[in-house]
Order: structure tokens, then sequence, then C-alpha cells
């Protein structure tokens, strides 16, 4: 499975932010982006999970079509799983809650998630209950809990201490293994190249 971005334009408040911009993505790795802020990256996974709109060019999961000059898949139809840079977990919602929120029903998967996340001690929490890092790993949980096709990834490992964060790209790695899914993550820091899975960088500048 791919992900295609061609001659994508976009723009914002008069400035551009991406002209005539060719990606491609492959299930079943990591697609890792960095750059300095205000490069894109962000927006990059706004435009491919619908939340902003390209002023042109064309995203397709391989012969399908997400986005192009005379259609648009709203975001919930995309079945795409984001992890936030500020997590985005519903406050009223405990954690387990939270999770199963986009999920389709899969117990065995949830027991997974919460095993290899460590969270299963939260499970009852809200999340101003719980630090940084645990809701960190909870918005992730929920994120691979909707089994989605593409898992965009925004900072995954800022808010993990340095002996978890190679365990939270391995449980990352794992799924989109398992699963063949498109995932695209962003990080300001490098990732140890000991992964499960292979990786492949992209600079933005």
């Amino acid at each position: 499975m791919n992900l295609i971005i061609r001659s994508l334009n976009f723009s914002y408040q008069n400035e551009e932010v991406f002209k005539d911009l060719n990606l491609n993505f492959n299930s079943g790795i990591l697609n890792l982006i960095s750059g300095p802020s205000g490069s894109g990256k962000t927006t990059l996974l706004n435009l491919i999970a619908g939340l902003e709109k390209p002023n042109s060019g064309s995203i397709m999961l391989d012969d399908i079509v997400q986005y192009s000059s005379d259609k648009f898949v709203e975001p919930e139809n995309r079945n795409i799983g984001f992890v936030f840079q500020d997590f985005a977990l519903f406050p009223h919602l405990n954690v387990k809650q939270n999770i199963e929120f986009s999920g389709k029903g899969n117990k065995e998967l949830l027991n997974k998630l919460i095993n290899k996340l460590s969270i299963t001690n939260h499970l009852s929490k809200y999340p101003h209950e719980l630090s940084g890092g645990q809701q960190q790993r909870t918005s992730i949980a929920r994120a691979l809990y909707s089994e989605p096709k593409i898992l965009l990834i925004d900072e995954p490992i800022s808010n993990q201490d340095k002996n978890n964060k190679i365990e939270i790209i391995n449980i990352i790695s794992e799924f989109i293994k398992e699963k063949e899914i498109i995932c695209i993550l962003i990080s300001h820091e490098e990732i140890n190249k000991n992964v499960l899975v292979e990786t492949r960088s992209y600079t933005f500048s």
C-alpha cells in the first residue's frame, strides 16, 4: 500500500508552504520527517488527514483519491489514526473510554495495546490525572486501536524519558509491520537505528 502525493501546493495566510510537492510513503516502514519549526511538517500531516485542504495537486491511497481538484474525502472517511502533539484526549472520558472511542470493538487488540503500552493500571484515570508520558501512550493506543490504514504521529517520544523512547518506537513499529500500515512520523529527535522495521527519512527545510 502506498500514499502518493503529487504536485501538491498549499499556502497559509498568503505564504507558500508547499510548491509542487511530490512524495511517496510506503506501508510497513517508518517514514520519518524532520526539519526546523515552520517547515511544514505538521501541516503535511493535517493535509493528509483532511484537516486542511491543499490549493491544488492530489493525494492518493494506492488508486483511491483522497484529495484532487474535483474530490475531497472527509477526515472521518479516510481511515487515519492521528497522534497529535498535544494528545487531544477527551477530558471527560477516562483512559479506557478514550482508547475505545475510535475502535471497532476488537477486545484482543485492546488488551494487547494496553499491556504493550503499560497503561493497564491507568484505565480508570482521566487525562488530567496522567503524566505527559501516560497521555502520550494513551493517544498512541487510541490511534492504533482504530486499525487505521494510515498512522500519522507528531512527536511520539517527546514526553518519554530516555529509557522509554526506543520501547515506544518499537511498539509502533511492531504494529505497522504486522498490519502493513502507512506510518508517517515527525520527530525532532534522532530515531534509534535499532528499530524493528525499515526507516526512510525525509528532511524539510
